[in-house]
């Protein structure tokens, strides 16, 4: 119908918004805060703060969106407030910066489980388009890095960033208008008593646990490299402007994973075959930048991360859809957000500044290849296909309330 097509659009527009303004953080943050005059430890220690404070404010998030059975209002609130909160990075100074990154992070780490959350409700048996929806996303990304790679400077001071990080305040001001937009909810009824039981049963679930143990720690490899592989760039002696192709060689490989092969690929190997895909593309990629490398080396590189993002994150996000009560499914998106952005992420950014500060950055990524192939080993013994998490005899009144299992 036209309405079901206008909200397509609109969810269209709100992931273009919502990762065009990851982009600057994703490249350019940790440079500006080095040349702002924090050592690879405080970087590391602002990036830890961060994700710990995901811990929290995720779940709380998700709570609330399942709780008033309205996704569209959380997510305009933490919008408005990430861009608030992230305008004070440009006063920042150790150790004032670390409290700036907490209320940051209390409002920004929340926007993408909401969102992912409220599209995948929506789809319901048709999950197989998130991809192709999310994918929009990864283009406003892709735009927004050609446009800083065409605007910047070869190479210049904190203040030559500024641009950059205004783009971020006022894409996330366009986000909170967007987001009125928006359905209200995906579909469905309020989360109730019995989801909250549901919920605590699965996370006792061995199965799922597994499935949060392999992501997390697979996780902590990339809290060594996003915060990191900006600096890297920039000590192999690559130009500000020339580090928004490297990105965009990169998403453009998510995109067409996300557009042609994840569907083919789900069918044939399973989500568990995806994830563990991916988890080896991260082993491969991080571990190569042990190695001097040449810059036409590095851009290639970059192709991988079709693996390292476009395969972990669509699979995960459609195993916690498929095991998730289905009244509680903003909350379960959330949770794992914040295990896996929290626990891993903040783990990963304190013993990454570290490692980098004392012995180097060829040293701490070497060390995030060896964390990768430890998680493969885990995933391949451990983990098993989310829709048998539906089979276990504790969760059989999950069963029956759920949508079916999708193929995608």
């Amino acid at each position: 119908s036209s309405l079901a097509r206008r909200r397509d659009v609109w969810i269209a527009v709100a992931y273009g918004l919502l990762f065009a303004s990851i982009a600057p953080l994703t490249g350019y943050l940790s440079l500006y805060l080095q040349r702002k005059g924090l050592t690879n430890s405080q970087i590391g220690s602002v990036m830890a703060v961060a994700a710990l404070v995901s811990i929290i404010a995720p779940p709380l998030w998700g709570y609330l969106s399942d709780r008033w059975h309205n996704r569209r209002l959380p997510l305009a609130v933490v919008s408005l407030g990430s861009a608030f909160a992230f305008a004070a990075y440009f006063f920042a100074s150790f150790p004032s910066v670390l409290l700036i990154a907490a209320s940051f992070a209390f409002f920004n780490s929340s926007l993408i489980p909401l969102l992912d959350a409220l599209v995948l409700e929506r789809l319901g048996d048709s999950k197989e388009r998130y991809g192709r929806l999310r994918a929009w996303g990864s283009w406003a990304f892709i735009g927004m890095m050609l446009l800083f790679g065409m605007t910047l400077k070869r190479n210049g001071d904190a203040t030559a960033l500024f641009p950059v990080l205004v783009s971020f305040i006022l894409l996330r001001l366009l986000l909170f208008a967007a987001a009125s937009q928006l359905p209200r909810n995906g579909g469905g009824k309020p989360m109730g008593a019995g989801d909250g039981r549901a919920l605590r049963e699965l996370f006792t679930d061995r199965r799922w646990l597994a499935f949060l143990l392999v992501s997390s720690v697979s996780m902590v490899s990339n809290g060594f490299f996003y915060p990191f592989f900006p600096l890297y760039l920039n000590r192999m002696g690559v130009p500000d402007n020339w580090q928004g192709y490297f990105w965009v060689i990169a998403v453009l490989a998510e995109v067409a994973f996300m557009a042609w092969l994840a569907q083919p690929l789900t069918k044939r190997i399973g989500l568990k075959g995806v994830l563990l895909l991916g988890i080896m593309g991260r082993a491969i990629r991080y571990g190569a930048y042990v190695f001097p490398l040449s810059v036409p080396f590095l851009l290639t590189l970059q192709l991988f991360h079709a693996l390292t993002f476009g395969a972990t994150h669509t699979s995960s996000v459609t195993w916690v859809s498929m095991a998730a009560p289905p009244q509680a499914r903003a909350l379960t998106q959330t949770l794992y957000t914040s295990v896996l952005m929290g626990v891993g992420l903040a783990f990963g950014a304190q013993l990454g500044g570290f490692i980098s500060e004392h012995w180097g950055l060829p040293a701490m990524f070497g060390l995030a290849g060896i964390i990768n192939a430890f998680a493969l080993i885990l995933g391949w013994r451990w983990l098993t296909e989310p829709m048998t998490i539906f089979e276990a005899p504790i969760r059989r009144d999950v069963v029956r309330a759920a949508v079916k299992p999708p193929e995608i």
